[in-house]
């Protein structure tokens, strides 16, 4: 499917305080909404999938292998594949994520 409406997908619970939706999947990318809680912490981890997020809404710390940095709306963070990730989510915030190949 080339067009949908995002909001008849399902939310899923991922971890406590974050939620995401499908918004769209093809063959080599994935488009998530995800929405993370203030105040919870994203532990480390790492998958094989490249990943793109883009900062719709909120504030929050990210650690991408040796480099932190704090991303806040209009701001994109670039994960490469199988480097470990984790955060720190400061207040309510909301991301575009972008997984290839998907997950």
């Amino acid at each position: 499917m080339l067009f949908g409406d995002g909001k008849e997908n399902p939310v899923e619970q991922v971890a406590q305080g974050v939620t995401r939706r499908l918004l769209s999947k093809g063959e080599k990318i994935q488009v998530f909404l995800l929405e993370m809680k203030g105040g919870i912490t994203i532990p480390s981890h790492a998958h094989i999938n490249e990943q793109a997020s883009y900062v719709v809404k909120g504030r929050f710390e990210t650690t991408v292998g040796a480099e932190k940095g704090i991303v806040s709306e209009g701001f994109a963070v670039r994960i490469p594949s199988n480097v470990p990730h984790s955060g720190f989510v400061f207040e309510d915030t909301i991301l575009i994520d972008i997984y290839s190949p998907p997950r």
